[in-house]
């Protein structure tokens, strides 16, 4: 597929198709640049933050970002004898879905990316560890999936749907609920505001400045996006709050700055980055403040599925 086929999202109106496209090329150009960067937080490459299942997992944030990988994959409940077909919706390089095929090993996982640089990688990866028979990894718009309709009997998005555009993110659900077959479950694992209500100065001053670092065009309002799952369709919604699950990871942000500095001066003398890979580093520590406003902000696991079947 072409890039600017895929850089162009599905509303009829010309200047919203501009302005998202702008949006996804700064998502893009993020990750091609920043990427490699994420191998600094995981030695496997889980581009998102962990969950603490009991208190000896604060002391190994690998094992807490594999937890994470768990809770969603718990949540589709997917019964390993099944003719299964899922859907990574912002794949990063396709760590989760490796996870997945481990785990269930006759699943199918298609991974969807708009990164040139996730594409390399995550293929590496695959090829790495002989998955290639189940987990393909492709140049997509989850936005503007260039997939049939129900196509999928599982579709999940960790720390991505953040990246689709507006409040309700509407565009990525409508996507989603598109590709699902009758029946089929998804789960999305990210963070939310609680409301649209005015924001403390300090409060708002940081997210202004994260879903730049982050190229995000917004962070979704957990309200509106519950609503619009609700409108598409979807149903037996369940929504768990689980942000001091995720501190505990959230925490190992400053050693992981500290690490990636150290190297970073060790291996090219300088700390003469591009500005993605700064921003890279800025969001999280930025984002941990931003989490201390509990009224205001949260990470959810949220989960459902398709009428039918």
């Amino acid at each position: 597929m072409e890039t600017d086929t895929l850089l162009s999202p599905a509303p009829a109106n010309a200047a919203i198709r501009n302005s998202l496209a702008n949006v996804y090329k700064e998502i893009k150009d993020y990750y091609d640049v920043a990427g490699p960067d994420y191998e600094m937080w995981s030695k496997n490459f889980n581009m998102h933050f962990g969950y603490a299942n009991s208190f000896t997992d604060i002391f190994f944030l690998e094992r807490m970002l594999n937890n994470m990988n768990e809770q969603v994959l718990q949540q589709l409940k997917i019964k390993p004898g099944d003719d299964t077909v899922i859907a990574d919706l912002g794949c990063g390089v396709g760590t989760v879905a490796r996870h997945t095929a481990r785990k269930f090993p006759l699943a199918k996982i298609t991974a969807v990316t708009i990164s040139d640089y996730q594409i390399r990688k995550g293929q590496s990866l695959i090829d790495r560890d002989n998955l290639e028979q189940q987990v393909s990894i492709i140049k997509d718009n989850f936005e503007n999936l260039h997939i049939a309709d129900e196509t999928f009997t599982h579709a999940y998005a960790i720390e991505s749907a953040c990246h689709a555009n507006g409040p309700a993110k509407e565009f990525f659900i409508a996507e989603m609920a598109r590709v699902l077959k009758k029946g089929g479950r998804f789960c999305i694992a990210d963070g939310f505001l609680k409301h649209d209500k005015k924001l403390p100065r300090l409060f708002s001053v940081l997210y202004k400045k994260i879903i730049n670092y982050w190229a995000l065009p917004c962070f979704g309002d957990i309200n509106q996006f519950l609503q619009k799952l609700k409108e598409q369709g979807l149903e037996n919604i369940t929504v768990k709050e689980i942000s001091l699950r995720i501190a505990p990871s959230v925490a190992y942000v400053p050693w992981t700055c500290i690490k990636f500095f150290a190297t970073e001066i060790w291996r090219n003398k300088s700390l003469r980055m591009k500005k993605e890979r700064w921003h890279n580093v800025y969001a999280p520590v930025l984002g941990m403040i931003l989490g201390l406003y509990r009224k205001h902000f949260g990470y959810y696991i949220i989960s459902g599925n398709k009428p039918g079947k």
